[in-house]
């Protein structure tokens, strides 16, 4: 293009005669295996890819590997959710939606492990259950440091938003242990199956009582994970404090 086009807008228009391409050489390979199968391509995605991969998701280990896999994206400083989001998505929304349809069929829903039971039982206040570790430091806390992290943090953490905390303080697995209760809860049937959508950032409690169903004991099953959060994550903060007044006195 001239001169005097700048480079931004170049870059944009250089980029369509492949885009072009790629959308015509798709469409006929698309329409080339309709003609010959009657299946469409999104349907080897979803039967060589997705359907294997909901199968494997839908188990304990599935999701407990999931989450250990976050954790240690957050491990090194890396938005963990984010990094998974992709894989996440594909395995546990599928199952989510299949809920949603039998529950507006009056059907029983079968799926236990679906994306809304997920964020339901382990990502109370974001990423780790750190809405327990904000009510830990409340409770618990003797320094001001980590009381004004915890402050910052309330608030986004009840939507569900809590890149202050995870930033700034130090947490654990407690987003294992609470999947893990919150499936057994689900198993024994003190909790219902999650069978509704509910936005992600939709408070804890609020969430748990729409997800499954506007039965109360969504709402109640999330109350018994938070305390199980602080409960776990009281010692770890207790242990952190005299780390950094250790740290503090050596300086």
């Amino acid at each position: 293009m001239p001169d005097q086009v700048p480079p931004g807008v170049s870059r944009a228009f250089e980029v369509l005669v492949p885009a072009t391409l790629t959308l015509i050489i798709t469409a006929c390979i698309g329409s080339a295996y309709y003609n010959i199968t009657g299946l469409y391509l999104n349907d080897i995605i979803k039967n060589s890819i997705q359907d294997p991969l909901g199968s494997l998701g839908a188990t304990v280990p599935g999701f407990i590997v999931l989450y250990l896999v976050i954790m240690l994206f957050w491990l090194v400083g890396i938005h963990g959710n984010n990094m998974v989001s992709a894989v996440k998505e594909s395995i546990f929304t599928p199952l989510a939606l299949e809920n949603v349809e039998k529950f507006n069929r009056g059907e029983k829903t079968t799926n236990i492990i679906n994306m809304y039971a997920i964020r339901m039982w382990g990502e109370i206040g974001g990423s780790g259950c750190t809405l327990g570790l904000v009510i830990a430091i409340f409770i618990f806390s003797k320094r001001e440091d980590n009381k004004a992290i915890a402050s910052l943090s309330l608030i986004p953490g009840l939507f569900e938003i809590n890149e202050t905390v995870t930033f700034g303080i130090p947490f654990v697995l407690t987003s294992i242990v609470l999947e893990i209760v919150g499936y057994v809860l689900t198993v024994i049937g003190f909790c219902p199956v999650a069978c509704l959508t509910v936005p992600w950032t939709c408070p804890p409690l609020i969430f748990g009582f729409l997800a499954t169903g506007a039965n109360i004991m969504g709402a109640v099953t999330q109350a018994i994970l938070i305390a199980i959060s602080v409960v776990i994550y009281t010692p770890f903060l207790i242990s952190y404090e005299k780390y950094q007044i250790k740290q503090a006195v050596e300086a």
